[in-house]
């Protein structure tokens, strides 16, 4: 009965639609879960120039079977999802006083988000997260690799 009336009613509310991302103060899409407290977002041309410049740190926050068929550039990967595994060896190259970017997928991805809360509650005070992740940055033919 309620799908009849809201298909009729001219308020009715869309059935389908992306509901897992929105829109923050600087117009960028992020998850819904994105709080305003949490590591600032950057936009695809923010990334960009951050990649460009020395001693900002990308990571991954995507499986490692993602990230060997293709990362930014540079990138290290520490797969939220095995955060323990992957910490040690990769905290090691982490410098506190270094710029971090970490990304996933895109805006539907939040391994990226978790990631960055948790290294900003170990103490990582300059960490910041690209939400297009590699979707965005490869559909803008920017520089990648991959391992074979």
């Amino acid at each position: 009965m309620g799908i009849i009336y809201n298909s009729l009613s001219p308020q009715g509310i869309t059935l389908r639609g992306s509901w897992n991302a929105r829109v923050n103060q600087d117009s960028l899409v992020v998850p819904y879960s994105y709080q305003e407290d949490d590591p600032p977002a950057i936009s695809l041309e923010d990334a960009r120039m951050r990649f460009q410049s020395e001693g900002t740190i990308f990571l991954d926050a995507r499986f490692p079977e993602d990230y060997k068929s293709g990362h930014i550039k540079g990138a290290i990967n520490f797969p939220w999802e095995e955060f323990e595994e992957y910490s040690s060896q990769v905290l090691s190259k982490l410098p506190f006083d270094k710029e971090i970017i970490t990304y996933c997928d895109g805006t539907e991805c939040e391994t990226s988000l978790l990631l960055a809360r948790e290294l900003r509650d170990m103490g990582y005070e300059n960490v910041k997260t690209f939400f297009g992740g590699w979707s965005e940055w490869q559909k803008a033919g920017f520089p990648i690799e991959a391992e074979n």
